[in-house]
């Protein structure tokens, strides 16, 4: 079963990263057993001698551009409203980080 998942579920590495020997992977988001499983990489950020933004900051704008990909995505694929999508996205994000819909588990791995 798990070969036919990851056959089946496995996402590309975007191409825009061949090439980059900085490249990485900051998110990693799966469903299974009924929730969700997250890896994420903290602190790259606030780790980089070069870097002034604020480690929070810098996932805010991660997750916007995220958010600007879906809609892309789901205009291409089901003909959607980019911006109506966009602003559909962000009132449900609003509403669910203030009222989670599961439980947050794990811990840090460095």
């Amino acid at each position: 079963m798990a070969q036919h998942l990851t056959r089946r579920c496995t996402r590309p590495i975007p191409t825009g990263t061949a090439g980059d020997d900085a490249a990485r992977e900051m998110i990693r988001i799966w469903l299974a057993h009924d929730s969700l499983n997250v890896s994420l990489h903290l602190g790259m950020w606030e780790d980089a001698e070069d870097c002034d933004i604020d480690e929070r900051d810098a996932w805010g704008e991660l997750l916007a551009d995220t958010v600007q990909h879906i809609a892309n995505g789901m205009h291409q694929s089901h003909g959607w409203d980019k911006e109506q999508t966009i602003a559909r996205i962000t009132r449900s994000l609003i509403k669910h980080s203030k009222c989670p819909t599961g439980t947050i588990t794990g811990n840090y791995v460095e």
